[in-house]
């Protein structure tokens, strides 16, 4: 009874099935025998593997192409290409190391003041890092004055207020606000800061980014100069904590590029020279992307620009 199928099998046979249909076989089984050979038959013909289709997918409606899928299709225009980041993150490297080196050129001057604030204190950063005078963001310490007595005192003071009239702006001489410099991440300064302390600044500049964009303070290029230097002070293995506070800087600054106004609508709303610009948070984002191989950031910044 298993001539039709030859040595295939379908378990265990218990009830006698057909040999073969009769001639004149019209599709309906004369008997159970017929039946299950017809069974059988259409059993070797349907896939050993089969599917309800989904009521709910047909019909398969086409959807809309995200912004995200046509980033991915196209990248826009103003995204820097291979070929440029691959040389940048070379270069960059490079400049790294390079910073990293002790020289003995480079001597660090003892000159009874600090040089910089004091690490945990942020407004006074922000006061050193748009020219303050040294007064605003190292205040003197209470009894200091004491100290000083005699002509030695007299002779401080008289350094302290050169000092002061060195790094803060111009005096106001008609009523007009002072106009402070804000001081460049020179390799003195940058000596002082290692890899922790780096870290520690690019958070500040990562909530001065976001204040930039809620317009409740601004920054400059030489802010932009400072946060390049800085990434040039982190090590290239970083914690996860680490990398997220990298990324949150990125984030920062692509949402002030999203918040620069056109070259026209600056050019008409009086922008001024020295705020921030599309290069420096371009450099900034692509330093954090190749350098640290956060390159899901791409689509961040692309689609700040749609």
């Amino acid at each position: 009874m298993s001539a039709f199928f030859g040595d295939e099998a379908f378990g265990k046979q218990i009830l006698p099935v057909a040999d073969s249909l009769p001639d004149d076989f019209d599709g309906v089984p004369r008997s159970g025998e017929e039946y299950l050979l017809t069974v059988r038959r259409d059993a070797r013909s349907l896939p050993h593997i089969t599917r309800v289709p989904n009521p709910y997918g047909l019909p398969e409606r086409p959807q809309p192409t995200s912004d995200r899928d046509r980033l991915l299709a196209a990248p826009h225009a103003a995204l820097p290409t291979q070929e440029w980041c691959a040389l940048y993150e070379t270069r960059f490297r490079n400049f790294r190391k390079n910073l990293s080196q002790p020289t003995t050129r480079l001597q660090t001057q003892n000159t009874g003041r600090r040089v910089m604030p004091e690490l945990t204190l942020r407004e006074c950063w922000w006061a050193f890092l748009t020219g303050k005078p040294i007064e605003e963001w190292d205040p003197p310490r209470k009894g200091k004055a004491k100290l000083q007595r005699g002509m030695r005192g007299f002779a401080e003071d008289d350094k302290d207020e050169q000092a002061a009239a060195t790094d803060a702006a111009t005096a106001p001489t008609n009523g007009s606000l002072p106009i402070y410099k804000s001081p460049e991440p020179t390799p003195s300064l940058l000596m002082r800061i290692d890899h922790r302390m780096a870290l520690h600044l690019l958070m500040y500049f990562a909530h001065w980014a976001n204040l930039h964009v809620e317009k409740r303070l601004r920054l400059d290029k030489p802010h932009a100069r400072w946060v390049f230097a800085l990434l040039a002070r982190v090590d290239e293995q970083l914690s996860a904590d680490e990398m997220h506070l990298l990324r949150n800087l990125a984030r920062g600054f692509i949402a002030v590029l999203k918040a620069l106004p056109k070259a026209d609508a600056a050019a008409a709303a009086g922008v001024l020279v020295d705020e921030v610009d599309a290069t420096s948070c371009w450099l900034i984002v692509a330093t954090v992307v190749g350098v640290w191989g956060q390159r899901d950031l791409w689509s961040d910044a692309e689609a700040a620009l749609v």
